[in-house]
């Protein structure tokens, strides 16, 4: 598995509609396999963007719910966006589960500290819209995760570190969910 931490972004909607879509046709869908949900009250790909923007925009108020001062450095990149992907010989036998264990791996890796043993906010928590793709020779799946957390409006780190295996390298086990901390 090869995973691929793409630009942090402000806009759930333009990343939906590309993952959502066909390349350069946004009325076609040929091309998505398959998708989930985390952390949402909907199955609906276009709600979940939706309800994901909408509790970004809220941040401050689920701040002020917790009992969260609305201090620290202001930012909106809310979208973390990020691929996994295996290698085109393995698209035969990849499983949607495999994928998806492969998924749920990368998001509990994903805001851990490498230099600790201490957890930090975990992107499992945050919202999450899974996309699979069938458009290319090798399997992938997109993740989009809401950088704001939907109960009490902290954002996850800045830090893309958590996910181990780095951008280039693949892990050794075609079902492991991310590569060792020690790889690359």
């Amino acid at each position: 598995m090869i995973p691929k931490i793409h630009a942090k972004g402000h806009s759930f909607r333009g990343v939906a509609q590309y993952v959502l879509h066909d390349k350069d046709r946004a009325d076609t869908d040929d091309r998505v396999a398959w998708f989930e949900t985390r952390n949402l009250a909907t199955d609906d790909a276009n709600v979940a963007w939706r309800v994901m923007a909408a509790t970004a925009m809220n941040q401050d108020l689920l701040k002020e719910a917790a009992g969260i001062k609305k201090t620290g450095r202001k930012s909106s990149a809310h979208v973390l966006h990020y691929t996994l992907s295996w290698h085109a010989d393995e698209a035969e036998g990849l499983t949607r589960d495999e994928m998806l264990r492969a998924v749920e791996g990368s998001l509990e890796a994903l805001g851990r500290s490498p230099t600790d043993d201490r957890e930090g906010q975990l992107a499992s928590e945050h919202q999450a819209l899974i996309v699979c793709h069938n458009d290319e020779p090798q399997p992938h799946v997109h993740v989009i995760v809401n950088r704001v957390h939907p109960e009490h409006g902290v954002m996850l780190p800045r830090q893309t570190t958590g996910l181990p295996c780095p951008v280039g390298q693949s892990g050794t086990k075609r079902n492991a969910a991310t590569c060792s901390a020690s790889s690359g």
